[in-house]
């Protein structure tokens, strides 16, 4: 019971409390608020050494077979959700419809969904706050669990057991997703913070790649990307990214505002040193890029030895 009210005290990632409303993203720093450079102030936190997001480097991750394709339950059925402008970004309330839940994937337990929100940009910036080998992304979406209480299961490796385990996906313009014409219509009625709207006959599994193609994936240990940066986070990216088209991505940066009367642009964390954690991937094409070039090598060598 304390392991849970712990971390609903946080909010699960978008913090409410009075922290909230001292800290902003760097496009609205002049406002008054304390931008990303500053969020030390809000919360120590912050300026620790395992915060998100981060640059991930394909082929300097390390292979874990541990880290096996995910369980996904509840994601296959119809539910109706809430949307909401929280002031930081579009959230859409998970908790409170039956079980939604991962498990697998190299994390100790299961995990129970509470609530997924997005990232982006401007028509100058792309909005992704983890970039993948130097490349950033228009939007991320982060589907966010928190793990139920009652096991205590051990974790080595990659393995992991944070409080909360978080999963990431790029978006990348291609054609008109049908799957997103509710959440991007639902932004005309959430358009001002503290609005919000029902979101009815939604799958979660319709708003992310499928699951045959969620194999690949990178892990690391790190934090919420917002105050309070506490660093209970177990992180899952996908490469695989989710398409829209681009009059959907605009909606994201044009529909939307902040506390006042600001459009709600940019609103991302700038990347963090990855410092001493590792970053492990569940497959081996990460690594077949640099196999590639070793073998290419010795095989140059080999030529050159016998002329």
């Amino acid at each position: 019971m304390i392991f849970s009210n712990l971390f609903l005290s946080l909010t699960l990632h978008l913090i409410t409390s009075s922290a909230a409303e001292e800290w902003c993203y760097e496009i609205q720093a002049n406002s008054g608020c304390k931008g990303p450079s500053e969020w030390n102030e809000v919360s120590a936190n912050c300026a620790k050494g395992k915060q998100s997001p981060i640059d991930i480097i394909t082929c300097g991750a390390t292979f874990d077979s541990n880290l096996k394709p995910f369980k996904f339950e509840g994601y296959d059925t119809e539910k109706e959700f809430t949307l909401k402008n929280n002031g930081h970004s579009a959230q859409l309330a998970l908790d409170g419809q039956g079980t939604i839940e991962i498990s697998g994937g190299g994390l100790s337990g299961t995990y129970t969904a509470s609530q997924l929100h997005f990232h982006w940009g401007s028509q100058e910036k792309l909005g992704s706050e983890h970039s993948l080998n130097g490349r950033k992304y228009p939007i991320e979406l982060h589907i966010v669990h928190e793990k139920k209480t009652g096991r205590s299961e051990p974790s080595g490796g990659s393995t992991t057991g944070g409080g909360l385990a978080v999963l990431g996906f790029f978006y990348e313009e291609c054609s008109s997703n049908e799957n997103y014409n509710k959440i991007v219509e639902g932004f005309d009625k959430i358009a001002k913070y503290g609005n919000s709207a029902t979101i009815s006959n939604v799958k979660l599994q319709d708003l992310i790649p499928k699951e045959e193609d969620l194999k690949l994936f990178y892990r690391y240990e790190g934090s919420l990307t917002t105050p309070l940066c506490n660093e209970t986070v177990t992180w899952t990216v996908f490469p695989t990214t989710i398409k829209l088209s681009k009059s959907q991505i605009e909606a994201f940066y044009t529909k939307l505002f902040y506390t006042g009367d600001q459009v709600m642009t940019e609103n991302f964390r700038p990347l963090q040193k990855l410092n001493e954690r590792t970053v492990y991937t569940s497959g081996v094409d990460a690594i077949l890029p640099h196999t590639r070039y070793l073998l290419m090598s010795l095989f140059v060598f080999y030529l050159t030895s016998i002329s």
